[in-house]
């Protein structure tokens, strides 16, 4: 039971290294069909889905187009309960993503829109300065909460192998401290 407690994670490290910004935006379709693939594998459907993808390719683009070439990290996380998904883009640069004020009175606005809708489709997100840059997050709360399976090793005889790996365990390191010879001092 203590295994379903953690939840559900992906993790995605993305190649962006090329100073070309047109091969550092190629990475996101190929994100996306890995992200989409764990996503449904969880249960993840319909409005949930399409809103989660959204928000990973939006911060997964951003992080390619507007930090340094790199390595970036994506992950997500499914709340244990089910209810909660969080998406994290990890990337090399420290300037932090806004909503520019024109954003939402601006239709022709050339950029800002695709945190403007991240912020719509998400409940809250923010930026977490790191040590190698800095992770953009996202926390979207799931219309169909997702139910997650114990893992399969976790049946009705888990507690009973617990058990007994726990006395080998202990009966071993009694014996370990039975065998156990001290140096003599040197006196000096």
């Amino acid at each position: 039971m203590k295994a379903a407690a953690r939840g559900r994670v992906e993790r995605v490290t993305i190649d962006a290294s090329a100073p070309e910004l047109e091969r550092r935006l190629s990475s996101v379709p190929v994100v996306r069909r890995i992200l989409r693939t764990a996503l449904v594998r969880w249960g993840v459907v319909d409005d949930d889905l399409d809103n989660a993808l959204y928000v990973a390719v939006e911060l997964v683009a951003n992080a390619a187009r507007h930090s340094p070439p790199g390595m970036h990290h994506v992950s997500l996380h499914l709340s244990p309960d089910g209810h909660r998904l969080v998406v994290t883009v990890h990337d090399l640069s420290r300037a932090l993503p806004y909503v520019p004020d024109d954003a939402k009175d601006n239709a022709f606005a050339e950029s800002g829109r695709g945190m403007l809708l991240v912020a719509g489709l998400s409940e809250r997100w923010g930026v977490v300065a790191t040590s190698g840059g800095k992770k953009v997050w996202a926390e979207l709360i799931l219309q169909a909460p997702v139910s997650l399976p114990l893992p399969s090793y976790a049946d009705e005889h888990a507690t009973e192998r617990a058990l007994r790996r726990a006395d080998v365990i202990t009966s071993a390191s009694r014996v370990s401290r039975l065998c156990l010879v001290r140096r003599p001092r040197a006196v000096t």
